[in-house]
Parts: structure tokens; C-alpha cells; sequence
């Protein structure tokens, strides 16, 4: 069977303990791993209805048991892959609490062997069910896969990004798909694509990577099966993105809708990488609600994304309160 860039496969893989040896081997050698039970399903459920409480305390008339308040005109601004960034969400009680798990930490303090770590404000990936809206189908994952990087100004692993699946996965719902071993292609991006390199902005943490590579057929992308609760891990390098299901979804007759996919997006690394400014900027950010890329180094907020600052209907949505945080939590924002 052929395969195409824009058709990946869906698979099981290995799932391992929250920083065992074998989660950083897997790791190491391709480029993303899976973390088993990161939340526990008790965790996982929680989670799910803390992000429904921040949906419908935007203001919009978002029900979370009535499908029918989910369309465009009250669902908060998303970007590529269905990812809500912005509108405080990354300071949203869901996303304080899933970041919290200690299991989840347990997972980052291995990978970078520093338990003192800064966590991303980052936001969330919902998806609404295409059985009930096509148009709410997210882009697919052969037009857009990337790196999380830049390949000239961070040379080497910089990053490993997060996501916390809180509903289980399947070929219908979609989900991230990656190429395994990809991360090994980073340090060739710059002598294979320095006219593509040439054209990107040296801040700029994103790279498109050609379709047309030949690496894309010979190594295919994969879809990993994932069990509410697991966290999928990936080193920024790895070439990745997301992309609806791989089979068609019919129209849901069910009395209670349920998102199609619900990740949390997080990401650790060690407080020694960030300056003061960044840290000041970052403590200011809890008050004032903004949410931030995966990089905790650096300050980069996600109200600065071209879709927030083109939007003209802003004020329609009420932020979330102020989070009342944890000697645990203030000390992962630094």
C-alpha cells in the first residue's frame, strides 16, 4: 500500500510510565513519546468539565449540553489545528489544573534532569463534532506539517511540547500526527532548504517543512491512538502537526454532544533558560490573563496572533477570573 504525505496512518504505540527510562530512550530515538495515564480518568473527566465551565463563562451563550451554541458566532477564535489560543485561556482553571498533575512535571523534570521548571500558558485544542458541522473540520495535517523551531538561531533540542489528551482517541476523531525519527532531519534543514530558511524571520519558531520531501514517503506520518488521560510528548524538531480523522464522521443522534478532541496543551522547561524580564513578563501575564506560546524562555503571547489582532468582535467574550494560585503553581510561573 502507498502511502502519501497527506495520508496517515493510525497506530498504537507504546505508552510508558511518566519518566521511566524507556519513555526518555523512546524519546530520544523517535522523536515523540506517549505518557500513559499522565491524568488519571477521574483527572482527565475533571478537566473535560472545567473546560466546558470556561466555554460557557466566555458570555457567548455556549451550553455545553446544547450543540446548537457551539457555531462560529459564540465558539471562541481558533488558529490552525482547531487550537483555541488566546481570550485567558491559558490561565483557565482546566488548563492550571491539568498542568498541576505532578505526574505531568514528573514527565518534563526527567527529560531536562532540573526539577525547577517554567510551564507555558499555553491553550487548548477543541474540537467540535463534523458529524454535526462539516465546516467545523480542522486543516488538514499534509498542508501544514512543520517544526516547532528555528533551525539557525536554536541549534539542538531547545524543547519538548505537550499535549494532554482528556478524551480517547481514535481514527474518526483525529488528532497530532508526526514522523517518526524527523527530529534527526533538523540539523540538515539549513544546507537542504536555505532559500525556504533565508525567507523566515530569525525569532520566528516555525518551519514549514516540504511536502515534497522525499524523506515524506520513505517514512510516512502516524496518528498514535491515544487513551483519555495520555500525554503525547514531541521534541520540537520532530516534524508534526494535526489533522482531522482519517475516516468519516456520521451525524451524532445522541442526546448528550461531546467534543470530538479535547487536548491540553503544555509545556516545561528549566527556569536557568529564562532572564528576569521574561520572568517579570510572565507574573504579569497571571493578572492579566495572557496566554503564551510552548516556549517559557522567551515571552511570546498569543493575544498577538494575526487572528486576535484582526478580529473585530473581541469584547464580546468575558475572560475567565484571575487564577488564585498554588506556592506550586507560582513557582512554575517563575
Amino acid at each position: 500500500m502507498s502511502h502519501s504525505p497527506l495520508n496517515p496512518t493510525y497506530v498504537e504505540v507504546p505508552r510508558f510510565p511518566a519518566g521511566s527510562t524507556e519513555s526518555l530512550d523512546h524519546l530520544e530515538s523517535e522523536g515523540f513519546v506517549v505518557i500513559a495515564n499522565a491524568l488519571s480518568p477521574d483527572e482527565a473527566a475533571h478537566a473535560l468539565d472545567l473546560t466546558w465551565d470556561y466555554l460557557e463563562q466566555l458570555g457567548t451563550g455556549i451550553e455545553r449540553n446544547d450543540v446548537g451554541t457551539w457555531g462560529d458566532d459564540r465558539w471562541p477564535i481558533v488558529t490552525a489545528g482547531g487550537i483555541v489560543p488566546s481570550l485567558g485561556i491559558g490561565h483557565s482553571a482546566a488548563q492550571w489544573f491539568t498542568r498541576s498533575v505532578q505526574s505531568i512535571k514528573t514527565a518534563f523534570a526527567s527529560i531536562w534532569d532540573d526539577d525547577d521548571l517554567l510551564v507555558s500558558f499555553d491553550g487548548m485544542a477543541l474540537w467540535r463534532p463534523t458529524g454535526v458541522d462539516p465546516d467545523w473540520e480542522t486543516t488538514r495535517g499534509g498542508s501544514w506539517l512543520h517544526v516547532d523551531q528555528h533551525p539557525i538561531t536554536r541549534p539542538g533540542k531547545h524543547c519538548v511540547q505537550g499535549a494532554v489528551s482528556l478524551l480517547q482517541g481514535s481514527p474518526v476523531a483525529g488528532g497530532n500526527i508526526l514522523i517518526p525519527g524527523s527530529h534527526k532531519w533538523f540539523v540538515d534543514i539549513p544546507e537542504r532548504y536555505a532559500d525556504r530558511l533565508g525567507r523566515l524571520p530569525e525569532w520566528l519558531d516555525h518551519f514549514r517543512f516540504p511536502v515534497d520531501d522525499p524523506r515524506l514517503q520513505e517514512t510516512p506520518p502516524i496518528m498514535c491512538h491515544m487513551e483519555a488521560g495520555d500525554m503525547m510528548l514531541w521534541d520540537s524538531r520532530t516534524v508534526h502537526c494535526s489533522s482531522p480523522g482519517l475516516e468519516p464522521a456520521f451525524a451524532s443522534h445522541s442526546s448528550m454532544p461531546s467534543l470530538i478532541r479535547a487536548a491540553s496543551l503544555v509545556c516545561m522547561m528549566p527556569k536557568s533558560r529564562a532572564n528576569d524580564e521574561v520572568i517579570a513578563q510572565r507574573r504579569a501575564a497571571v493578572d492579566a490573563r495572557t496566554s503564551t506560546t510552548n516556549w517559557s524562555d522567551r515571552f511570546f503571547s498569543t493575544d498577538d496572533y494575526p487572528e486576535m489582532l484582526q478580529a473585530d468582535d473581541l469584547g464580546k467574550y468575558q475572560l475567565p477570573p484571575v487564577p488564585q494560585l498554588t506556592e506550586h503553581q507560582l513557582a512554575l510561573v517563575g
